[in-house]
């Protein structure tokens, strides 16, 4: 115990920098789990969650998918935000949210959906 403690008297700063160094990657390191996201986002939990049969329109504007539906009631909100939805708004009949990851493509995946069944 002496020699350690003799050993970082006489390298002090070296003993700060792999601290610190250690202290760096175990910040790093739970960054990185914190962040991990679902990979994909399933389109069938989003239509069950507007109810199917039930959208009548879907746009994307300004970031957001904005889905128009027939009956609100018939939505489930809960699902959308563990389907991992935000910003979720409901203004008359037009649910607006936006998913962090692959915005874009679940907006797609939804209009291509939505087009098949028309």
């Amino acid at each position: 115990m002496d020699t350690v403690l003799i050993w970082i008297e006489d390298n002090r700063y070296l003993a700060i920098a792999i601290l610190t160094g250690i202290f760096l990657l175990i910040a790093i390191l739970l960054g990185i789990l914190r962040k991990k996201k679902p990979d994909t986002i399933d389109v069938d939990v989003i239509l069950s969650a507007l109810g199917k049969g039930n959208i009548q329109a879907v746009r994307f504007v300004r970031n957001k998918i904005n889905v128009e539906v027939r009956d609100v009631k018939r939505t489930d909100m809960e699902m959308l935000k563990s389907s991992g939805a935000v910003g979720i708004n409901l203004v008359g009949n037009k649910i607006k949210f936006y998913y962090e990851e692959a915005n874009e493509k679940v907006y797609e995946s939804l209009l291509q959906v939505f087009e098949e069944r028309a």
